[in-house]
């Protein structure tokens, strides 16, 4: 009946098999696209599609969404859609993802410098160089040798080569350090050169002028102590100045004086009010590096242990769930037996599967990343790796890094000169007058020479230079890192200990055996009495000084 029902509502079809069989291909393809959007137009009454966008997508592709239509080029059958295109994203380098990523706020900023600095052995390094290698000896010269000595006794007393070097190591790790020196008042010297912790110090510029306000937030530490009941506490407030009890109690920072505070930084524009680290020029990198080396963490994880794979059945044997159960508990009955055995069917294929070939190689995305930093950090390979480049290869970007360094150490210089010695001279009235004219006399600031190539070359050189009188043995000792006044002073020592000895030679040649025999090696050989010296000097009967005739002229003032 059903199929009588479909005959009749069925269509008449007035094309034979004959004629069929002669349609072309061609008209055969037109004749079933026909077919197929009249059945696509009565299920899209019923069945309807869309493309679901995000609501930032459709704001932000207002008048900006494209329409192309796709047109078969054969001639006959033809087909045609429409599509919707996103509109092309737009290049920003302040919206990439990495970049989104950096910290904004100088706080954070450096304590990213630190823990990168802590964890990273290239960065580490790198600051380390920048830090100590410039500085390696600090000489004071001046024209008065007693202001020499007076500041040469100070820098001993504040230990002025490790307030240097910490000044130094927090340039090149946070961009800028702050030297706060306090002063003793009664001896009108530096007391003591602090480091203060950046991330609590504000700094305040005028755009007209160049005059700078610093000031000092107060830590927790302080909060808590001057808040504080404790004995110990109160103790510790004691000697804490009173002005500064009164800011932190009103909870305002701490004005700190220009002629205590300084303020050394890397600027990466001339206009910044404050200083940018080297680090910051390697974050991403850094940044890349963490995440790759993440990823090889997860990789040595699943690594541990190869994968056991046991495969079981075949094509005339199906296991069922309770087959694939019992082999499991077979599988733990051997894991710890060191003499199991297991007879069964050749359905069971055991195999252990491994990493070999599955580990993510990315030895070249970190020998990328490693140019970068070595790039970004300003040091050469071949200061930091042995196996990566010569000397003779890396003569011009030695030579650019010595010339960095020469702008480091003229910073070191003038703040030395302008900031711990000069108002020094003022307080202990060190002048002296030139021309008629009252001025300041101020100890000089002088490093040894900074040699980042082959030592034999140049001193073979400077030592001709010597030899020609081109060249004082002051710099032909300071070259090579040495004190020519310590170096005078010691050759005086040798002379003496040599003209001793050979006194004591004399002398013992002429002692009897007796004598040899009661003396003790460990202290010094004394001259007999009455024992004859060498003619011309004076006995020690005769109670004459050595090198000074016993009978003269005698000396009156000049």
């Amino acid at each position: 009946m059903r199929r009588k029902m479909r005959s009749r509502n069925r269509p008449a079809n007035t094309i034979g098999k004959k004629a069929a069989g002669s349609i072309s291909e061609v008209r055969r393809a037109q004749i079933s696209d026909a077919e197929n959007k009249i059945l696509d137009g009565d299920i899209g009454k019923n069945v309807s599609a869309a493309i679901a966008h995000s609501p930032g997508f459709r704001r932000n592709s207002v008048n900006m969404l494209k329409s192309a239509s796709i047109a078969s080029p054969m001639m006959g059958p033809t087909s045609s859609s429409t599509t919707d295109r996103m509109s092309p994203e737009i290049y920003s380098p302040l919206f990439q993802l990495a970049n989104l990523n950096l910290p904004r706020d100088r706080v954070t900023m450096n304590a990213w410098n630190r823990v990168f600095y802590d964890t990273h052995p290239i960065v580490r390094n790198a600051i380390n160089l920048h830090a100590s290698f410039p500085i390696s000896k600090i000489n004071i010269t001046c024209k008065n040798k007693k202001v020499q000595q007076f500041f040469m006794e100070m820098a001993e007393r504040i230990d002025l080569y490790s307030v240097v070097y910490g000044a130094a190591l927090e340039f090149w790790k946070m961009g800028e350090a702050f030297p706060y020196a306090e002063l003793d008042e009664s001896m009108g010297v530096w007391s003591r050169v602090t480091i203060l912790n950046p991330d609590y110090v504000h700094v305040k510029k005028s755009v007209i002028g160049n005059h700078t306000v610093v000031s000092l937030r107060p830590d927790a530490n302080l909060q808590r102590i001057i808040g504080s009941t404790s004995p110990s506490d109160i103790s510790m407030k004691k000697h804490i100045p009173k002005h500064i009890l009164q800011y932190v109690k009103k909870g305002m920072n701490i004005p700190l004086d220009a002629f205590n505070v300084s303020h050394l930084k890397l600027l990466s524009s001339p206009y910044d009010i404050r200083g940018t680290s080297i680090i910051v020029a390697v974050y991403k990198d850094l940044m890349l590096y963490d995440k790759l080396r993440e990823s090889k963490f997860a990789q040595a994880d699943g690594m541990v242990n190869p994968l056991t794979l046991v495969t079981l059945g075949g094509e005339d044997y199906r296991p069922t769930q309770s087959d694939i159960e019992a082999f499991k508990n077979v599988l733990e009955e051997a894991q710890y037996d060191k003499d199991f055995k297991i007879v069964t069917h050749n359905g069971v294929k055991i195999e252990r599967v491994g990493f070999s070939g599955g580990v993510l190689d990315i030895g070249s995305d970190v020998e990328h990343i490693l140019t970068n930093l070595y790039a970004g950090l300003m040091t050469p390979k071949s200061l930091m790796d042995q196996e990566a480049a010569t000397y003779a290869s890396s003569s011009v970007g030695l030579e650019v890094l010595r010339q960095r360094y020469d702008i480091f150490r003229n910073m070191i210089k003038k703040w030395l000169e302008r900031k711990i010695f000069a108002p020094i001279c003022e307080i202990q009235d060190f002048f002296e007058y030139k021309d008629g004219e009252k001025r300041l006399l101020v100890p000089s600031i002088d490093f040894n020479h900074m040699n980042l190539y082959d030592m034999a070359d140049f001193t073979n050189s400077v030592g001709q230079f010597v030899g020609n009188k081109q060249v004082s043995v002051q710099t032909l000792h300071r070259s090579l890192g040495l004190s020519y006044e310590e170096e005078r002073r010691r050759i005086r020592e040798e002379m003496i200990d040599e003209q001793i000895f050979a006194k004591e030679q004399q002398v013992l040649g002429n002692m009897k055996l007796s004598e040899l025999a009661a003396l003790d090696p460990a202290k010094s050989i004394i001259e007999p009495p009455g024992t004859k010296t060498d003619p011309g000097s004076p006995s020690d009967g005769d109670g004459g000084i050595p090198g000074v005739p016993p009978e003269g002229p005698e000396m009156g003032p000049v």
